[in-house]
């Protein structure tokens, strides 16, 4: 890069990381095309799709960097290509956006704003809301409960009525939107690539907080989200629930104290066969039988049957 003036706003690398999703990545470049924000690198990184489209968003859009990896490997580990092609071109920030949204015009504008605030803040996330329904807010920001799904997400599909406009510190932030600071990557590291995909935010905003850092929710960051598009749609009976419960497990293992590993054991054997039922009146009940298996493998060290779930 070269040298910017020295009043020049902070760079930011925005990485898009597309598998197997290309109508929603143009859809999505389209729109950072249309960002107000006047230092940043629009960086599209595909992962293992087949087959390859770097000939179709190359001609849409020229301007671009184009990286491409030669298989799928998950979103930590493709959103990690992204990282590492930012730091080595010096920008001040990557923010990490998933290819199913659509972004406010101004969206890079107010996260730089929070995170130049306070150079302790490692981590800005957006209103996330509802691509078909934009007044129902997708998620805000999460807690973490070490409970029945480990975390629990606030705002989730609430409407957008002015609960959740409060600019605050929050334990993490959704990797939907997430703004990140290059210093803070540099000392807490990138995304933990044995999560693959699920919880590696939640992970990652953990990880940042225990090195002193702060992580918050900014409402006037706004994106759109079409929501699962990329893991096998909105049903249940998805890999996703054999990640989700692969790595709660691993996340608990990491991060937990004694009792919050026990509560979080406590409540896995008492919701579980209630959770199986209430899929069996849905003939969902394979959901639950791959959330299972998934913790299962977790316990035993067993690799992730990346062909078998369709992931590769």
């Amino acid at each position: 890069m070269s040298v910017p003036p020295p009043d020049s706003p902070p760079s930011v690398a925005v990485i898009v990381l597309n598998w197997n999703g290309t109508d929603d990545t143009l859809e999505c470049l389209a729109s950072l095309m249309r960002v107000d924000y006047p230092r940043c690198e629009i960086v599209a990184v595909d992962n293992g799709s087949q087959p390859s489209p770097q000939e179709r968003i190359r001609a849409a859009f020229p301007s671009l960097t184009y990286l491409e990896t030669a298989q799928n490997l998950g979103y930590a580990g493709g959103n990690n290509v992204g990282i590492r092609h930012a730091i080595a071109k010096g920008h001040d920030y990557a923010f990490i956006l998933n290819n199913d949204t659509v972004v406010a015009s101004d969206c890079l504008t107010e996260a730089v704003a929070v995170a130049e605030a306070d150079s302790r803040i490692a981590a800005v996330g957006a209103k996330v809301l509802a691509f078909d329904d934009p007044t129902q807010v997708w998620v805000a920001y999460g807690t973490l409960t070490f409970r029945k799904g480990l975390v629990h997400l606030i705002g989730y599909h609430q409407a957008d009525d002015g609960r959740f406009d409060q600019l605050r510190d929050v334990q993490w932030v959704p990797g939907t939107a997430i703004l990140l600071r290059r210093r803070a990557l540099e000392q807490v590291g990138l995304f933990d690539e044995t999560f693959f995909a699920y919880h590696e935010d939640v992970d990652w905003c953990t990880n940042a907080r225990e090195h002193g850092w702060r992580v918050v929710y900014a409402p006037r960051v706004r994106v759109l989200h079409k929501a699962h598009r990329s893991s096998g749609g909105s049903g249940f009976v998805t890999p996703r629930q054999y990640l989700a419960g692969r790595n709660m497990v691993l996340f608990v293992r990491k991060h937990a104290r004694w009792y919050q590993s026990l509560q979080f054991v406590v409540f896995q054997i008492a919701t579980l066969p209630l959770q199986y039922l209430w899929r069996c009146v849905r003939g969902e009940q394979r959901g639950v039988v791959l959330k299972i298996r998934g913790m299962l493998d977790a316990i035993r060290g067993r690799p992730l049957p990346l062909e078998e779930l369709g992931l590769r």
